[in-house]
C-alpha cells in the first residue's frame, strides 16, 4: 500500500492513510457513485481528506459508464456529461440545437431529454478528445442553419493513409 505522510489541517496531528470505498456523489453531482481510493484520516480530531489521483481520468471513466448504460439519461447524468465536455449551459444548448430553457429543464428533471438528443450527447462524450475535438464539436452549433448541400470532395491515397480534399 502507498504510504503518504500528511499533517491534519484542523489540529496539526499526523494523518493515517488507507484505501477505502467512499461516497463520491456530492463532488460530481451523480447519485450512487462510490470511489475506491486513498483516504487520510486524523485519529486525533477525526478530520479526513479523500485523495483522488487523476481526477480527469476518473471523470472520463464515470462518463464512459454513464453513456454505455441502456436506460435513458437522468437529469443529473445530463448535467454531469455537459460538465465533462467543459461546456456552460449556453454552450451546451448551442451544440445540441436546443434553447437554454430546454437544457435547464433536462438538467433539472422538469422535462426528459428526447431519444435523439440523448444519443447525440452520448456520441459527443464518447468521441471527445480533450484537446482537438472541441473545435470539431464547435461545428455542431452551425448544423441545420445553412441550406442542405452535398459536399464535393476528392479522396487521395497516400503513404500516411487517405486524405480528403475539397473539390471545386
Amino acid at each position: 500500500m502507498e504510504k503518504i505522510t500528511m499533517t491534519c489541517l484542523e489540529c496539526g496531528g499526523s494523518m493515517r492513510t488507507r484505501r477505502e470505498v467512499v461516497p463520491f456523489d456530492k463532488p460530481i453531482g451523480l447519485r450512487g457513485v462510490r470511489v475506491n481510493t486513498l483516504v487520510a484520516r486524523c485519529p486525533k480530531c477525526g478530520a479526513y481528506e479523500i485523495l483522488i489521483q487523476d481526477l480527469e481520468g476518473l471523470h472520463r471513466a464515470i462518463a464512459r459508464a454513464v453513456v454505455t448504460k441502456e436506460a435513458r439519461l437522468a437529469a443529473d447524468e445530463i448535467r454531469f456529461l455537459r460538465k465533462v465536455l467543459g461546456w456552460s449551459g449556453a454552450d451546451f444548448a448551442e451544440h445540441m440545437g436546443a434553447s437554454a430553457e430546454t437544457v435547464s429543464r433536462w438538467e433539472n428533471g422538469a422535462a426528459p431529454m428526447g431519444p435523439q438528443a440523448d444519443r447525440l450527447l452520448r456520441l459527443m462524450v464518447m468521441t471527445r478528445d480533450p484537446v482537438s475535438d472541441y473545435r470539431k464539436l464547435d461545428r455542431l452549433k452551425h448544423v441545420a442553419r445553412a441550406k442542405p448541400a452535398t459536399i464535393r470532395m476528392i479522396a487521395k491515397a497516400g503513404s500516411n493513409g487517405w486524405r480528403v480534399e475539397s473539390a471545386a
